[in-house]
């Protein structure tokens, strides 16, 4: 026995990739036994990160691709698991369906279970739809497993830990804060400018404890259709839409985290901040939030639509200490480490043996 490992062929029909699934992409790219290939549609105009130049993988761009040039490109790579975001490209669907009696073919989604009638059609409908496609179910956390096995996938058969941030970059920010420990009083916001990240709350909540609070900051970044309706205030301050690296620098300078979002399915800027040592407060709406925040050690949660409960836990972040304000980033930090892009690419990885295995 040569004792080599056999290639594992791998790829990924993706939707809009995004910067922390291309590094985790890359880690798995990275495994000399994986030869992995992602196709992906275009970049979206409203978050217009740039693409590599070059990874240790195939990236595809299905643009100007028809379905019949996808199923051959997936076809001269003979996989051994093909990975797949959502169920909305009928493309992917049509090549998974061809392969789903053979390989394993993994449904990857970030909803969670809501119990809402559109749901519950699709839990109904499943095993004429989902199951004809899919039959391992890879997603975030606990929240979205329970809607994985309303659609009838198995325990053995669903996965968590499908979203990472990119917490080597992150956590040379927390390096960085550390070191400084210098703590100002400004609020962080990262996220598109549309209705249902909830804005117009944060917006409202904030000023309504500026006249006692003059000092506080809130500095929001991102783009989107609501932008030019954003709040005008001289302690209001709109970045427009960062590329990462450009990040770095507002992250350094800001005492928290806020994400008011009204429908947040996951949110991985969430994890992005718990690793850059960020306390945090979230909606209950946020789907992270009950892997990264914990109660009271490293922020607060509220209910989504309750403006009073957001300027509550916002008046408890303004009566902490400096020292306060530095353990709960150092807690932040300390649970945003169950998951980064290695473990994500060992995940990934072990979906497509485990059940290549399985089906011997």
């Amino acid at each position: 026995m040569s004792g080599v490992s056999p290639t594992i062929n791998i790829v990924f029909l993706y939707t809009e990739l995004a910067g922390y699934v291309l590094t985790c992409l890359e880690a798995l790219g990275k495994n000399d036994n994986i030869r992995l290939t992602v196709v992906h549609w275009p970049v979206k105009s409203e978050a217009p990160f740039e693409l590599p130049v070059t990874t240790p993988f195939d990236l595809v761009s299905r643009s100007n691709m028809s379905r019949e040039d996808i199923a051959s490109h997936v076809a001269e790579i003979a996989p051994d698991g093909i990975f797949v975001s959502g169920w909305m490209d009928e493309d992917y669907l049509a090549i998974a369906r061809t392969y789903v009696s053979q390989i394993p073919v993994v449904l990857t989604m970030d909803n969670k279970w809501t119990g809402s009638f559109k749901q519950r059609i699709v839990a109904l409908s499943s095993p004429w739809f989902i199951q004809r496609h899919f039959n391992v179910a890879w997603v975030p956390g606990e929240e979205q497993k329970k809607y994985a096995r309303k659609m009838g996938f198995e325990d053995s058969d669903i996965f968590a830990g499908f979203y990472s941030a990119d917490t080597h970059r992150f956590n040379e920010i927390h390096t960085k804060r550390k070191e400084s420990k210098n703590i100002n009083k400004k609020l962080l916001y990262i996220g598109r400018y549309v209705d249902q990240k909830g804005l117009g709350l944060l917006w409202e909540a904030f000023l309504s404890l500026h006249q006692d609070n003059p000092m506080w900051e809130l500095h929001c970044v991102g783009t989107g259709d609501k932008f030019d309706a954003r709040l005008k205030h001289d302690k209001v301050f709109h970045h427009g839409f960062l590329q990462p690296a450009e990040l770095e620098p507002l992250i350094l300078d800001a005492t928290a985290f806020v994400i008011p979002s009204l429908f947040e399915p996951w949110g991985v800027v969430l994890h992005e901040m718990a690793a850059a040592g960020l306390p945090l407060i979230t909606s209950d709406a946020v789907g992270a939030a009950e892997t990264f925040v914990s109660e009271g050690v490293n922020g607060w949660s509220y209910s989504s639509t309750d403006k009073v409960g957001l300027v509550h836990r916002l008046k408890r972040l303004y009566a902490l200490s400096d020292e306060d304000v530095f353990q709960l980033g150092e807690e932040s930090h300390r649970i945003s480490q169950c998951i980064s892009p290695d473990i994500w690419a060992d995940i990934a990885e072990n979906i497509v043996v485990l059940n290549q295995l399985s089906s011997k």
